[in-house]
């Protein structure tokens, strides 16, 4: 009897061994402390992040300022039928940015623009205040997108700047609203300039007015400039200068209330 009870000890004690759980995790397997981070997650925290990921979660979809914002230039919501300088054909595109990165963008002359959204025009937050920007005494409805698609014109490349649609059209207000609308364009800088009255074309303009005090100077020299004239004049309409091609390359200064007109000159830009 006493034989047999120590033969059955370790039969007892080996069966107990196969049953009991191991604490150590099997080969290939997940231990309790690699779980996902909603099972090991605390009652009324969040869920730690998985690794390798960001603590801060992802990136935001927002657009930074400057850059349209869905719905304000979608593709498909406005078309830009664009034309070059060449011989190449005419280009529809769908959206500013692919006006900006179209192969072809450094040839091109210039584009329409049509509305595309279908029914009414219904101007999103930021194609409103662009308006307001441009027509600050208020459009009618029908004239809110004509206001609109000026304003879409002028953030497209347009290859002579003082040509029919061009920067030396457009009134400072749209143009002001065109550099606020799409201050990244290629040419973003160029319609600040316009838009600051530091970059004019030919005509008259007021100091302090459409055009900013300090120096000027013919930078881009038009088709006619050797039969370039300008003037300044005071506010009485006295002579203070003037010239022609060879004197429009020094500085012309101009103070506030002069006026300063040019005749078949080119793009006057301020000296700094």
């Amino acid at each position: 009897m006493r034989r047999l009870f120590l033969m059955a000890v370790p039969m007892v004690m080996a069966l107990a061994a196969c049953t009991l759980p191991s604490s150590e995790p099997t080969a290939g397997t997940s231990s309790p402390a690699t779980n996902s981070a909603s099972a090991t997650a605390g009652p009324g925290q969040p869920p730690s992040s998985a690794p390798g990921s960001s603590e801060s979660g992802p990136a935001s979809s927002e657009p930074s300022d400057g850059d349209p914002a869905a719905g304000d230039d979608e593709p498909g919501r406005f078309s830009y039928l664009c034309t070059s300088l060449d011989a190449s054909p005419e280009v529809q595109l769908s959206s500013l940015a692919e006006v900006w990165a179209a192969t072809n963008y450094t040839r091109m002359d210039s584009c329409g623009v049509t509305f595309e959204g279908g029914g009414q025009f219904d101007p999103t937050p930021r194609e409103a205040e662009a308006i307001s920007t441009a027509a600050p005494q208020g459009v009618a409805a029908d004239d809110g997108l004509a206001t609109m698609l000026d304003i879409l014109r002028l953030c497209t490349r347009i290859s002579d700047e003082t040509g029919p649609g061009g920067f030396e059209e457009a009134s400072k207000s749209t143009l002001v609203a065109a550099a606020e609308f799409c201050p990244d364009a290629p040419q973003g800088k160029i319609i600040a300039a316009w838009a600051e009255g530091t970059r004019v074309g030919d005509g008259t303009h007021v100091a302090g007015e459409n055009l900013e005090p300090g120096g000027l100077q013919l930078i881009r020299p038009g088709a006619a400039a050797a039969e370039c004239t300008w003037s300044v004049s005071s506010q009485d309409g006295s002579f203070v200068a003037g010239g022609g091609l060879s004197e429009a390359g020094n500085r012309v200064e101009l103070k506030p209330g002069q006026k300063f007109t040019s005749d078949k000159c080119g793009i006057w830009g301020k000296m700094y």
